[in-house]
């Protein structure tokens, strides 16, 4: 890609309304851990669910110990017994596609801890493919720094953009004047990259 077309697509970026994030908001559900006094249980209970989330345990070395989907289901309750298990640090992960939650948990002699001031949530970022543009919408989590990508043929880079010190993200890109092909929109967050393949015809 020549440093014409680069220049075309930087400068046809614009910002559009955040109201697809507000709705992305929406779609997210309530997800409550509590342990269970003086006892190697604690509950989880997700409210509000619309779509399939993936419930993991895993221990501190990321062995996965359970996992089960709540397909089907808006409301979700469920007690971990963890009396079988050694003591030591555990983590449980619900994830959807709009947000991955993970609380640590603590297994002790006697019960298990839940401090839920450690517990860390990823978003990934909304990206959706039209006929001439791209619109990418992401809630960071924290203030950071964003890179936007498109790849072309060979993970050639035709596009960038660095968007630094940013909560939430809010743009549109066109797509109009690529070349016919496939591509991929790269979304880099302090925490993840995401990845999603696309068309222009």
């Amino acid at each position: 890609m020549n440093t014409a077309m680069k220049k075309f697509i930087q400068l046809a970026i614009v910002f559009f309304s955040v109201t697809s994030w507000v709705a992305a908001n929406d779609y997210l559900p309530s997800i409550t851990l509590k342990n269970i006094p003086a006892e190697k249980k604690f509950s989880l209970v997700i409210e509000g669910l619309k779509e399939t989330a993936e419930i993991r345990l895993a221990d501190i070395d990321g062995q996965v110990l359970l996992s089960q989907d709540t397909e089907g289901q808006k409301d979700f309750a469920k007690i971990f017994n963890l009396s079988q298990l050694p003591g030591g640090e555990y983590f449980l992960t619900v994830r959807t596609s709009l947000r991955e939650t993970v609380q640590p948990v603590t297994l002790t002699d006697t019960e298990v801890l839940v401090n839920t001031e450690k517990k860390r949530e990823f978003y990934s970022p909304v990206i959706q493919v039209k006929k001439e543009y791209v619109d990418v919408s992401l809630f960071n989590g924290r203030i950071g720094t964003v890179t936007v990508r498109i790849l072309g043929a060979n993970n050639e880079e035709v596009f960038r953009e660095k968007l630094e010190n940013v909560l939430v993200v809010e743009k549109r890109y066109r797509l109009d004047q690529l070349p016919w092909g496939t591509y991929t929109m790269q979304v880099a967050t302090p925490a993840n990259t995401y990845y999603k393949t696309f068309d222009v015809r």
